[in-house]
């Protein structure tokens, strides 16, 4: 697989899961963090925008977009100054079960390629995607402003394509209570109902 690095966004609010740091969000026993950095195991660097965890990975950049809470564009403009790859995959931290999700959308990306947006047949989820930096780069000196600027906005700058995934349960954002029940009986399911350690 060609190299690619990876942004991933972990600083959003989280207001209907009660303000509950979603990247720390323990989900039958790993944080969303965790599991959904599992999904960028290809990635040669990882830009991680919001607060600062413990980690391992030598791979791995904590940075903060400016100001702090100025949404996905602005997380994403701040840390693309970081990037020295081609092409860049973006990726929130409330997609718990998204991994292989980036893998399909490498295996997809054709030379003509400007940006990739996974979809699940009905909805494409713009936080889990992959872009030409350089085209990225163009997008966002674009936009009026980075701050609270939406990623529709900056894909509407972009000839991007939708890639309709294996599984559509890789694209579950986790926002509500609700979400994190059905992501966690998915993954009760997978491993065996009653089953420990998920």
């Amino acid at each position: 697989m060609s190299e690619f690095a990876a942004i991933l966004l972990t600083g959003g609010s989280a207001r209907r899961l009660g303000g509950t740091d979603k990247a720390t969000l323990n989900i039958c026993g790993e944080s969303c963090f965790v599991r959904v950095l599992s999904a960028l195991q290809s990635a040669t660097e990882i830009i991680v925008v919001g607060p600062p965890l413990e980690v391992t990975d030598e791979r791995i950049t904590f940075l903060q977009e400016e100001p702090k809470g100025g949404g996905p564009v602005a997380a994403i403009a701040e840390a693309l100054s970081r990037i020295t790859a081609d092409r860049v995959a973006v990726v929130s931290v409330d997609v718990p079960l998204v991994l292989g999700a980036v893998d399909e959308l490498m295996a997809q990306w054709r030379p003509t390629d400007t940006a990739l947006v996974a979809s699940d047949g009905v909805h494409e989820s713009y936080l889990v995607s992959i872009f030409k930096v350089s085209a990225l780069r163009v997008a966002l000196q674009s936009l009026p402003t980075a701050t609270n600027a939406s990623m529709k906005s900056l894909l509407a700058e972009m000839n991007y394509r939708p890639v309709r995934v294996s599984n559509p349960d890789m694209l579950i954002d986790v926002d509500t209570p609700e979400d994190l029940r059905r992501v966690e009986e998915i993954l009760r399911r997978r491993a065996g109902i009653g089953s420990a350690g998920i």
